[in-house]
């Protein structure tokens, strides 16, 4: 039977693997966004850069803290608890709760620009004139600002080692806690604002997120369709593929940030006492320290597989690594 020292071990490899593959891959758009973009498509370089630039930190901030997520359902103790068994270990828990802290604001920002994405793709039909790189830089700042709140909020709720520990250990006594399973430390106080804030904006804006990229990808095939006539190939083509990027960029996360709903689904609610009985419903039904270690091994996978869609689907791209590669 494998240890939870040896389980430890092997996720950090898929950590390590997956992180330094989307770390290359994401710097090869970044470079191809910078000095190989067609004019057509020029403007909205920006926006891949954006998506580069935050897919590449996600990426690189996976190897530094290759954590382990555990929601402890105990009646009795509101806490929350990590195993972090990066690189980060060696410096400290500061160092790993602000690596975490802006790891998950790499995950949130980059689904609030898919959005800004499609937008871009559906107003570009109306008037070009309209939308300028500025615009764009604006955009991305404003929607940049809550992801930037929680990334400098979020990690300064996270006790030390001695302080979760007991609380753990109480919820599961089989489990080694022993340092050499990674760096321990939770947060015992999740009705925090900070809390609140970092799991709602984590979890709750995917849903309508998701909801407005399709609605605006219904609209802007539907424009394209009517205006197919008026276009050169050429437009015809870019458009083509720039939508297929979206959609695949679109469906990729959909997988990924189902995690997100068990984060939450983990956690216990209590129901009131009735005649000294304690009834805890629990609505998450999966469990174990595999699934543990899944909930951000599995998020690891977006920001490795979206510069593909890029390097498949954007002919200039892709020629450019036929050429090179």
């Amino acid at each position: 039977m494998i240890t939870d020292v040896e389980l430890a071990n092997d996720f950090r490899a898929i950590h390590l693997i997956f992180g330094g593959m989307g770390s290359i891959l994401n710097l090869c758009l970044l470079y191809l966004a910078i000095f190989q973009t067609p004019k057509a498509i020029r403007l909205y370089s920006t926006l891949i850069i954006n998506f580069a630039v935050t897919d590449a930190l996600t990426c690189l901030l996976d190897i530094f803290i290759a954590i382990r997520f555990r929601v402890l359902p105990y009646p009795n103790e509101d806490s929350m608890a990590h195993i972090m068994n990066g690189v980060c270990k060696n410096f400290g828990l500061t160092t790993c709760v602000i690596g975490f802290s802006l790891y998950l604001h790499t995950l949130s920002h980059s689904i609030w620009s898919l959005l800004i994405s499609f937008g871009y793709r559906y107003l570009i039909l109306f008037n070009t004139s309209f939308v300028k790189c500025s615009s764009v830089t604006l955009v991305i700042l404003a929607f940049y600002l809550p992801s930037f709140l929680q990334a400098v909020t979020y990690w300064t709720n996270f006790v030390e080692r001695s302080e979760i520990l007991p609380i753990i250990k109480r919820v599961h006594p089989d489990y080694d806690f022993t340092e050499s399973v990674g760096l321990l430390t939770g947060i015992t106080d999740l009705s925090s604002v900070s809390v609140v804030y970092g799991m709602i904006h984590t979890t709750l804006p995917i849903t309508p997120v998701y909801i407005s990229v399709f609605i605006i990808r219904w609209k802007t095939v539907k424009i394209l369709t009517k205006k197919r006539d008026f276009m050169s190939q050429d437009t015809k083509i870019m458009h083509s593929q720039l939508l297929k990027v979206l959609t695949l960029q679109a469906i990729l996360p959909a997988t990924t940030f189902g995690t997100s709903y068990l984060f939450i689904g983990c956690k216990s609610i209590l129901l009131p006492k009735k005649k000294q009985l304690s009834v805890t419903v629990r609505l998450g039904i999966i469990s174990g320290q595999i699934y543990e270690h899944l909930v951000f091994s599995i998020a690891i996978l977006m920001p490795v597989v979206s510069p593909l869609t890029y390097f498949v689907f954007v002919k200039p791209y892709r020629q450019f690594f036929i050429k090179y590669v």
